[in-house]
């Protein structure tokens, strides 16, 4: 991960198996199937969830035709702990729409939940797409304070968790000010925290789709951001990440979630990471369905600790 140019043809086939998650999962004989599993699951879900739940459905955030959120638990009062999402999919793939997984254990205990819809790319560039994330994490803040919202809490899977990572920098603290204090929690799950390798692959960045440069590279890796200035933050508002990755990730996906781990803790921020057994890059979210799971236990147990404390 060092940007230093175009890898050897042997290098380069190692980087396309490590950055093709459905390549590891022991779930299925194909990484297709993976996939088509997924699609199905997470889509039957969604569905049924929005069957379900009082929802307002796409209220927009920006002027794109994708800069959209969906609202789901909107019988509970206006003040309950707000849970945001934003889906993976490679910058490129998947939608709100089909993202509302996580959204059944978490309305049913009292969690309002949101799940952000972005532009893919190529329609923007990656970097485009990070400035937006901001845009809709400003309106998710200044929905929050609007509505007396004192617990927001936020996850990403894969490329929304390289997201939300991004866009945590200082000109996005400058942007939002006191309202960041009411992001009490940051779950990162099996995020892709350094594009410097990714984007010499074909099966993530064929012809450049993503619009990463010599310039940019470094910019749009997490792992090499600082976020000293989240420290006060961390301080003032209990701020807490959570980082999350499957023992069925690749080798690289796990380096970067433990990498994220130390860094984040190297400026002095409350951290903690968890490599979940017998999942893969798939599962590690659909389990988010289930009242049960590790991660949603976590996320209740983060609101109970604000209200217990409040």
């Amino acid at each position: 991960m060092d940007g230093q140019g175009p890898p050897s043809e042997a290098t380069l086939a190692q980087w396309e198996k490590q950055y093709s998650p459905s390549a590891w999962s022991v779930r299925f004989a194909t990484p297709a199937e993976v996939i088509n599993f997924h699609v199905k699951f997470v889509k039957e879900e969604s569905d049924r969830n929005k069957q379900l739940f009082d929802t307002t459905l796409d209220v927009a955030y920006g002027s794109g035709d994708r800069d959209k959120v969906d609202i789901y638990g909107e019988n509970l009062p206006a003040d309950a702990p707000l849970f945001v999402y934003i889906h993976g999919g490679y910058w490129q793939m998947l939608e709100k729409e089909t993202s509302a997984y996580a959204v059944k254990p978490l309305v049913e205990r009292g969690v309002r939940v949101m799940i952000v819809g972005y532009e893919l790319c190529p329609e923007v560039t990656l970097e485009e797409l990070v400035r937006q994330i901001k845009v809709a994490s400003e309106f998710v803040l200044n929905y929050a304070t609007e509505n007396g919202v004192k617990h927001v809490s936020i996850a990403g899977h894969s490329a929304g968790a390289h997201l939300i990572a991004s866009m945590l920098d200082q000109l996005f603290q400058s942007a939002v000010g006191e309202e960041l204090l009411l992001l009490k929690d940051v779950y990162l799950i099996s995020g892709v925290y350094d594009v410097q390798e990714l984007r010499y692959t074909n099966s993530v960045n064929r012809d450049n789709l993503l619009a990463i440069n010599d310039q940019n590279a470094k910019r749009l890796s997490p792992l090499l951001a600082s976020y000293d200035h989240l420290r006060s933050v961390s301080e003032q508002g209990a701020l807490k990440f959570h980082v999350y990755v499957a023992q069925h990730d690749s080798d690289v996906f796990r380096e970067m979630s433990s990498k994220m781990y130390d860094r984040l803790r190297s400026f002095g921020l409350s951290c903690d990471l968890h490599v979940l057994p017998n999942l893969d890059h798939f599962d590690i979210v659909e389990q988010l369905a289930s009242s049960d799971y590790t991660i949603t236990s976590a996320i209740l147990a983060g609101v109970a600790r604000e209200q217990n404390t409040a």
